[in-house]
């Protein structure tokens, strides 16, 4: 059975199956929506990488073979530390209208309203154009490298593909301004890490080898670096659209370029979590380590940053800089091995069009705009093959929940899953009559 009452109950069951990564153990996730495929006759594989890994995978064959639509959701999850959530963050609860569950957001609903769409075009018999592909994959938190890069290497059709649809967009509400974000780039991942040596000793006779005290000073030279604000076509189109006629403490927008010249503006950037990360270079301290024992000075010590570069920034230059911020003192470690490729995919397209028309078809006349995702998502993993790739689920979300995404008592709302699901069915019947 295919309806939002079915779309609630799938939600809270996948988030009950814990997948947090690290170590993911994803394979009961995918074993569980093998058995939801299965019960409607389509056929899956399941592929692991690893013990315990798990990666699913389901075609409906189209007209024409080759270069298939890919419909990609992640089934891996970041952690989450009970004793700070109100609920327990794996138990799938239902309370005042909303699922709590980590991943609620962030991608299981999306998952279950893409099986659900995926479902049905096969219940309605539709033979799409091209084949279309349910590809729901492990380890996407932690690179992917296990998941969408494993399956990449064993179907060789995936690097085919004529088009992605994933994560990274929604319905939103913004300076009264009702909008769809569909997110055709993303921003780069450049994470790091400084470790510091020193001399240890009792905490009772200071001096000047102390390796958590080099560490803070690294950091604080890297993190009150003020990386420039610099507009990208995807942002300065999206944010022309949404701040058109603005009037703020010291100025009216115009447009993105002429309004950045003016020192207010750039304020009111400053103090916009969203708006900020859209504009700059993002650097942030995620993990301290340094120390077990109060009276103890360390003889090691280091700090983990989390940065995310706009889709015009290379690797190279931007490590270069973070070397000279770092100084003499710390050493700096790349993670990762991600390239500088501009990761993004055009909007001018029978996609765009298509996912603006189903938008339109449930919302009435709202703009769908092009988005850029501040977050990295396994859609650069087909950006990289040239692949028009979009993140989009198609639930209006107040910022209020999408701040809650990977954070504490993440949810959705019952009326969110409702909206996915119709959303997901319509995208999905569009997509089947696309001709690559």
């Amino acid at each position: 059975m295919i309806s939002a009452e079915n779309a609630v109950q799938l939600t809270q069951e996948l988030i009950r199956i814990d997948t947090s990564n690290p170590p993911g153990n994803e394979e009961s996730a995918a074993l569980f929506l093998e058995g939801v495929l299965g019960a409607a006759g389509i056929k899956t594989e399941i592929y692991f990488p690893v013990p315990k890994r798990a990666n699913i995978f389901a075609r409906i064959k189209g007209r024409k073979r080759g270069r298939p639509v890919i419909i990609l959701s992640h089934i891996d999850v970041v952690p989450a530390k009970g004793d700070e959530w109100t609920v327990d963050p794996f138990g799938g609860e239902l309370r005042d209208g909303f699922i709590y569950g980590r991943g609620a957001i962030d991608m299981k609903a999306q998952t279950i309203c893409q099986l659900l769409a995926f479902m049905n075009l096969y219940k309605e018999g539709i033979e799409p154009e091209q084949d279309i592909i349910f590809l729901a994959t492990c380890d996407e938190e932690v690179g992917g490298h296990n998941g969408v890069e494993f399956m990449l290497h064993r179907i060789p059709d995936l690097k085919e593909a004529s088009f992605v649809l994933s994560e990274g967009g929604s319905i939103v509400e913004e300076n009264g301004l009702v909008h769809a974000q569909v997110s055709v780039a993303e921003k780069k991942l450049a994470q790091f890490m400084i470790r510091a040596r020193g001399t240890g000793g009792h905490g009772s006779m200071p001096h000047k080898d102390n390796a958590n005290e080099k560490v803070v000073r690294a950091s604080h030279r890297i993190l009150s670096h003020p990386w420039p604000l610099k507009p990208t076509s995807i942002v300065s189109t999206y944010m022309n659209a949404v701040l058109k006629g603005k009037k703020g403490k010291g100025f009216r927008y115009s447009s993105l370029r002429g309004s950045l010249k003016n020192k207010n503006f750039r304020e009111f950037v400053k103090g916009s979590q969203v708006y900020n990360a859209l504009l700059r270079n993002t650097v942030t301290l995620t993990i301290l380590k340094g120390g077990e024992k109060v009276n103890v000075i360390p003889g090691e010590s280091s700090a983990y940053f989390d940065a995310r570069l706009l889709p015009t920034e290379g690797h190279d230059s931007f490590f270069k800089k973070v070397r000279r911020l770092c100084g003499n003192d710390v050493e700096l470690v790349r993670i990762g091995s991600d390239v500088s490729k501009e990761l993004k995919s055009g909007y001018n397209s029978q996609y765009f069009r298509g996912i603006g028309r189903a938008v339109n078809e449930l919302k009435g006349a709202v703009p769908v705009l092009p988005f850029l995702t501040t977050g990295a998502t396994d859609m650069r993993y087909f950006r990289n093959l040239g692949i028009p790739a979009y993140g989009f689920f198609p639930i209006s979300l107040a910022n209020e929940e999408l701040f809650r995404m990977h954070g504490v008592d993440e949810r959705i709302s019952v009326a969110n899953i409702r909206e996915g699901l119709a959303g997901c069915c319509e995208i999905l019947k569009f997509l089947a009559t696309c001709k690559a």
